[in-house]
């Protein structure tokens, strides 16, 4: 499962434009991206396929992983990030999330995910199940939706922590090449970024 990594030496806290955070997954393959509700972008990392009874029953998105960028309450057209949330999603009532912000060093221009708090169990990045501040019902939250990963291989193997910072080597690229520009203290990708 995912980690809660601190901010390393050198490094600072970086938001980038919900503009480059689309075209970023876009060039790492996502399945889809929806920018549909305001204050957040979504972006299909891994999806399975829906069985036949649960397609039947519960309709929705297919079981998948995700990466949300989530932007501040007064930046409704996702100008800039907030933070950011892997979640394994089987369903509204079965997720579970891990929060992060980037980080970016400018000296080496290495860019790195950091373990964002949970506002009410601040000593975890990880959330879902409706678990608010109940270290419990969060573990069991994790222990259910862990049970489901094992049942669908594609997404028990969709993300891990070298997988979720294989991400970051696009961003690497980018930037080693001139590509991310920084405008009032948030990194866009103009037209100049390819993948």
């Amino acid at each position: 499962m995912l980690d809660n990594p601190a901010a390393p030496q050198g490094a600072a806290l970086v938001q980038i434009t919900g503009e480059l955070f689309k075209k970023w997954m876009k060039a790492c393959g996502a399945k889809s991206i929806d920018s549909a509700n305001p204050f957040q972008i979504v972006a299909i990392l891994v999806q399975d396929v829906w069985k036949d009874h649960e397609h039947a029953s519960g309709g929705g998105t297919p079981p998948n992983w995700h990466l949300t960028m989530m932007s501040p309450q007064d930046d409704r057209n996702s100008t800039r990030s907030k933070n950011f949330h892997f979640k394994a999603e089987f369903g509204k009532a079965c997720s579970h999330y891990w929060h992060y912000t980037l980080h970016r060093n400018p000296t080496t221009r290495t860019w790195y995910w950091v373990g964002a708090p949970n506002e009410h169990i601040p000593e975890t990045n990880q959330g879902g199940g409706g678990a608010g501040a109940n270290h419990g019902l969060l573990k069991s939250n994790l222990t259910l939706v862990e049970m489901h990963l094992r049942q669908r291989p594609t997404l028990e193997s969709g993300m891990s922590n070298k997988k979720r910072n294989a991400l970051l080597k696009v961003l690497n690229r980018w930037d080693e090449k001139g590509s991310l520009t920084e405008n009032n203290g948030v990194f866009d990708g103009g037209m100049s970024v390819q993948s």
